[in-house]
């Protein structure tokens, strides 16, 4: 979705931009908004981001060979990854408090998933499976991701791959089900589309829609950051890295009170 410069200037959607974002998360399973986030803040963040990546696996190339050149770091509660803009963005809050209620909460601290040069194919997977598999109607979603991309997407350095409106496919087998693995049987004869963007966009998606990181062909980096968000009532098992008192006063209120969930 385009903004408006109207939209942009003001930090918030329009109603009618509001409704179709909505609209397309629920029905396919993603939403993108471009060119949300203002270059000097992207800069900030690919910058900061890279230097996090480089102090976990200059001595850990064996640990990303394994993943296939796909890497990722849990990044410090500290600017720029606590801006505003990224982790209280009042258009990712206007799009998730349609799709998940007005309680919804966030877990810190958040991370990255990075492609680098001659990274592989992923496997097809859901980043979560369906709470009753064996209820064949799909329900509302409890958890969704917010990715803000720190470097155009494209399909040159692996642009993520994603399958519209699978999310609402509930799960087959008892295999898909543990693995969140899909067979490509299941997907090989449908529609997918890989999702080019702009640095500084922002992908909201229903975490059971299949897809999957693609090849990175260039010499470059491909970055972009990722915030978990549940809805109301549903706990997470992660909770396993304390915020600290000095590290909460950093917090406007409304962030402590979207990642209130905490040990």
């Amino acid at each position: 979705m385009k903004l408006s410069a109207d939209e942009k200037a003001a930090g918030q959607l329009a109603q009618e931009s509001l409704s179709l974002a909505a609209e397309k998360l629920r029905d396919e399973g993603f939403v993108v908004l471009e060119r949300v986030l203002p270059e000097a803040i992207v800069n900030s963040l690919r910058t900061a981001t890279s230097i996090a990546l480089r102090a976990k696996y200059e001595d850990c190339a064996d640990e990303l060979k394994r993943a296939g050149n796909h890497g990722g770091v849990h990044l410090p509660l500290q600017m720029p990854f606590i801006d505003p803009l990224v982790i209280e963005n009042p258009m990712i809050f206007q799009v998730l408090k349609s799709a998940l209620g007005e309680r919804f909460f966030g877990c810190l601290p958040y991370g990255c998933n990075s492609a680098y040069p001659g990274s592989n194919k992923q496997n097809v997977h859901r980043d979560c499976g369906h709470i009753f598999p064996e209820v064949q109607t799909p329900l509302p979603p409890l958890m969704i991701a917010a990715n803000i991309a720190l470097d155009d997407f494209t399909i040159e350095n692996g642009a993520t791959e994603i399958w519209p409106a699978t999310h609402r496919q509930v799960d087959r087998s008892p295999n898909e089900i543990a693995t969140l693995r899909i067979p490509p049987e299941q997907y090989s004869d449908r529609k997918s589309v890989q999702i080019a963007m702009s640095a500084g966009s922002i992908v909201l998606r229903d975490m059971r829609t299949w897809h999957r990181a693609m090849p990175n062909s260039t010499d470059r980096l491909r970055t972009m950051l990722a915030i978990v968000y549940y809805r109301q009532y549903f706990m997470p098992d992660n909770l396993s890295n304390p915020i600290s008192a000095e590290e909460l006063d950093l917090f406007s209120e409304r962030s402590k009170w979207i990642y209130r969930l905490r040990h």
